[in-house]
């Protein structure tokens, strides 16, 4: 992995006192992500530079003032577009959060979906580094929260479907595969193990759970448990007991692995945050 310049930063908060919410403010010069996934959408405005970027088969372009716009599940990578890099604040709004105001515009239960990875919307755009400046800086709830409901709201109406197409929709045996893995994250399970259990060759649950979530199996547990590790340590959770519960071999491993996720250790992701990691208890 490349060493960061010393230009690059990365900067988390949460805004969960009006909305299931985590916010970056970020700027990369050398350092590039390699195919991972959110379990939360993805609503980014560049700020600066230009970011390239691999979504759902194909190869992406956003430059200042545009929006990088991702689904929940959908594999994605990231690196610098030109010399300069690319600058961004961000947005990781939660699956219930996104359906509950897609639901207030429709006015029924929807599944709200991006039809488009990047989108030119000036004035979303400029909108949505001013909510992250809000969100961030102001102490009043009830601006904070009229700001999220109205900005984010316009990036359902503009951006979104109703429902995911059906090109996208996992198989049934695949599915079932990959909610195992997200039940046993800490289990040693063997692809051989998963095959049998939707009556699968090793070979084709390999190859069909890729072509449905865009990783193979393993590369699939990893990330989600990097995910699940992430909301860990905003909870508070010692980054060691984080990678015993996940099936981390160790302390190490799991910084190792955090870090070329997201850029920044798990220490730091914490002191970002403001979370102050508990004690273990003892005996525990």
């Amino acid at each position: 992995m490349p060493t960061p310049a010393a230009s690059e930063f990365t900067r988390f908060f949460r805004a969960d006192d009006i909305g299931a919410l985590e916010c970056q403010a970020a700027r990369y010069v050398d350092y590039s992500f390699a195919p991972h996934f959110h379990e939360e959408y993805v609503v980014n405005t560049l700020l600066d530079g230009v970011q390239s970027y691999a979504y759902q088969g194909g190869q992406y372009r956003a430059g200042r003032g545009a929006l990088v716009l991702v689904n929940p599940g959908a594999v994605h990578t990231g690196e610098a577009g030109s010399d300069g890099g690319w600058a961004y604040c961000g947005y990781f709004p939660s699956v219930t959060l996104m359906r509950q105001l897609a639901e207030q515009l429709t006015g029924r239960p929807t599944e709200p979906f991006f039809r488009h990875t990047v989108v030119v919307d000036p004035d979303l755009s400029v909108r949505l580094a001013r909510l992250h400046h809000l969100l961030r800086h102001s102490d009043d709830r009830l601006l904070r929260e009229s700001w999220l409901h109205a900005v984010l709201g316009d990036v359902v109406a503009r951006h979104m479907l109703g429902h995911a197409p059906q090109a996208v929709q996992a198989r049934h045996n695949v599915e079932r595969v990959r909610q195992m893995l997200a039940d046993r994250l800490a289990d040693n399970l063997s692809l051989t193990e998963l095959a049998a259990v939707v009556g699968l060759s090793p070979y084709h649950l390999n190859r069909s759970f890729r072509a449905a979530y865009g990783l193979p199996p393993i590369a699939w547990r990893n990330q989600l448990r990097l995910v699940r590790g992430r909301t860990l340590l905003g909870q508070g959770v010692p980054a060691g007991e984080v990678a015993s519960r996940l099936g981390f071999a160790d302390q190490p491993h799991f910084t190792r692995a955090f870090r070329q996720a997201l850029g920044i250790t798990p220490a730091a992701y914490q002191q970002g945050l403001g979370v102050a990691p508990r004690r273990a208890q003892a005996g525990s």
